[in-house]
Parts: structure tokens; sequence; C-alpha cells
């Protein structure tokens, strides 16, 4: 088995398609098994059908698995908000990966979520990771997860990937499943036996003041934490935070809620990530970009460029200290990370390559990432979710 990738940039996203894959091709020894493609840009939507032409000429017969972005991933690289390809082909394999389409429809006993098969769950059972890629505007990981839970006591199959990520939230999103090119729902991919995933889940944040428990709700805003007003606590804090803190909290306030209430303490990696939308001081509450219950232990957190480099750079040194020996990578990184977040452009990916040089890697920058944390399948926000691909025999 073999892999290697590729990237370019260009105005017209068919020819970025195309020369990303031939310096794909340039290091290649032996027949293709499938491509890997993400591509961002802006109104790809009006663009399919030319980079459809574009992969029947360069890959007829290939399976293509990807999606786009508003940035993507190579080794080493991240190119952000223009218009490029990146491409990861896996050659030498005893098949092909399974791929299935993915909808969430509506029925009358609610949403649920077709096209997947017990077959392929078992496949990604066996492989350590169901792949998912999704539209954030016609597809629900969540209604996925929720459908593909396992009995009390069971172990889930884990789901990986991220959601597309448009540069205009309001445009159509592209997804590549084998020869077709789908613009809503999701898509799943399963890797065959000889391959398995190993995968990182590294936050991009940090905690500031005390957990507190949610003492009253309505709806999406949060009125009460340890039973006094949610507002009235979030002041008091900000009051007790050194300078740093509070101009950090100023420019970007999270919360996280508890990923597990079994714990007597919580810190860093417990909570999941959320932004916080605003406060209303009509009714002393704070709006969140989740459905929260009353109960849920949470905590506030800000972004934290420092502690997120120690965080993926602690992650990538165990894993690469002999535990895997990848043949290739994805790497899902948040739209909030990159040069919004760090100082340096570049940064995740040149994290990946200072650990396993020169392995080929491609991905996107998500709008939401997908990785399980202990046995539930979550979707992380400023989070970079790194996936190795590596022979079953070796790891």
């Amino acid at each position: 088995m073999f892999a290697s990738s590729g990237v370019a940039e260009h105005a017209s996203i068919a020819i970025a398609v195309r020369n990303a894959f031939r310096n794909a091709s340039d290091q290649l020894r032996g027949p293709v098994s499938c491509m890997f493609l993400f591509v961002s840009g802006d109104d790809l939507a009006s663009q399919s059908a030319a980079i459809q032409a574009t992969l029947n000429e360069i890959a007829a017969g290939l399976p293509v698995f990807g999606c786009s972005a508003e940035s993507i991933v190579s080794t080493g690289r991240e190119i952000e908000r223009q218009t490029a390809a990146s491409v990861l082909l896996i050659g030498g394999l005893s098949q092909p990966p399974s791929m299935c389409s993915l909808e969430c429809v509506k029925t009358p006993d609610g949403h649920s979520v077709f096209g997947y098969s017990d077959g392929i769950l078992d496949q990604a059972r066996q492989c350590n990771g169901f792949l998912v890629l999704g539209c954030p505007l016609t597809f629900s990981i969540d209604l996925l997860a929720d459908a593909i839970a396992p009995e009390r006591g069971g172990t889930i199959v884990p789901i990986l990937g991220g959601y597309c990520s448009s540069q205009s939230w309001e445009s159509e999103n592209l997804l590549f499943c084998g020869d077709r090119i789908l613009n809503r729902g999701g898509i799943g991919l399963a890797l065959p036996p000889e391959l398995k995933w190993h995968t990182i889940v590294s936050q991009g944040c940090r905690p500031i003041g005390d957990p507190m428990i949610i003492t009253s709700l309505d709806g999406d805003m949060i009125l009460g934490l340890g039973g006094r007003p949610a507002l009235t606590m979030l002041r008091e804090m900000f009051q007790k935070l050194p300078n740093h803190e509070r101009a950090m909290a100023i420019d970007a306030l999270l919360i996280g809620r508890a990923i597990t209430e079994y714990s007597d303490t919580f810190s860093h990696g417990d909570f999941l990530i959320r932004n916080v939308q605003g406060v209303d001081a009509d009714v002393d509450g704070v709006l969140v970009t989740d459905r929260f219950q009353v109960g849920q232990t949470v905590r506030f957190h800000v972004r934290d460029a420092s502690g997120a480099d120690t965080d993926l750079t602690t992650l990538l040194g165990r894993v690469s200290n002999g535990e895997i020996s990848p043949l290739a990578g994805l790497l899902f990184s948040c739209n909030g990370r990159g040069q919004r977040m760090f100082s340096q452009s570049n940064h995740d990916a040149l994290a990946i390559d200072r650990h396993f040089e020169g392995l080929p890697i491609s991905g996107f920058f998500a709008a939401g990432e997908f990785a399980p944390v202990g046995n539930r399948n979550l979707t992380h926000g400023f989070t970079a979710v790194a996936a190795f691909m590596s022979e079953s025999t070796k790891s």
C-alpha cells in the first residue's frame, strides 16, 4: 500500500483539481485505489459540472470522496479562503473503500437518517471509524449519531469528519461520493479491512472561571447558573479575570458543557465547546449556540492559541512515539483556527508534518468537527481532528 498528496491553487477550480491530481500522481508507485478530494473557492456549486468533467477525464473509474470548504489542507500547508484543491491518493488496496450517500428525512415518527447499511457500519467498526462529511444546512450529524448508537453498554461506531464550510454560509456545498457530486445531505466512507483509523482530538480553547450548574433555561437562552441569574454570574466571573483573559473573553467568549457529568472535577478537554452568541439584559440571560439542559455542568472558555498549540503538539507527540506508523492522514480543522487563531500560517498542518515528516495529508477547515470522546460521538468547535490511516497489522 502507498499514498501520495498534491495541492494546487488556480483561479479556475477545474484547473486546480487537475493540477493537484497531477502533483499527487507524480509520486505514485502503482495503480490508485481511491481518491480524497477537497476544494475551496467562491460559488463552487455553479462549477460542479466543470469539476465533474475534469474528474471524468483524469480519474475515470476511480472512487472519489470529499467535499467543498472555505479552506483546504495538504501536507504542511493550509490554503485559506482561496480557490484551491487538495488531493490524497491511496493505492495498493485489496478493495476500494465502501461509500454511501446519507439523507435526513422527515417521517411520521420524526426525522430519520437513510442511506447507510449494517454492512458499512460493521466495516466502519472494524476500521475504527465511519468517515462522514455533511452539509450543515441539510444534514444533522447528531441524528446519525443517535440512529447508530449502540444498545446500553455497547461500543459505538466512531464517527469522524466534519461539516462543509463554504465561504458564504448561504452557498451550496459540494459532496464527492464515488462518481457523483451531491449538494445536500451527507456522505459516508468505511475503509477496507487492511486499514484502520487512529484519531486525535485537540481543542483550541481553555477554561476560565469555575464550573457551574444550569438551573434555568428558555430554549437556547441560559437564564440561571447555580441558582442565580446567568448574566450576573458571567459579570462576576468577568470582574475576577486577569486583564489578558478579559481581553480574550471580549474577543471570543465560549461556553463548554461537560461531556460527562460523572466526574468530581472538570478540566481542559472535559467540555464540548459552543459559542456564546450574546446576552439579554432584560432577562439576565446568556444566549448560546446549542440546546443545553437544566442540571448540566458548564464552564466558560476563551480561544487560546498557545494552549491549542501545546495540546496538539502533546497529542501528536504521543502517537508519533511508536504508537502508530501511518500511511496517510486527514485533518479536519475548525474554520475558527488557521490564521484566525494563530500568528503563523499552516499551523496545524505543520504540526503534523513535524511529527510525521512528509506524511501525505489532505483535509479542510470545517464548520464543526466530528470525533468521539469516550464512548460518545460528538460535534466539536475550535478543534483539530487528525485521523491517521495505518495498516491493521501494524497498529
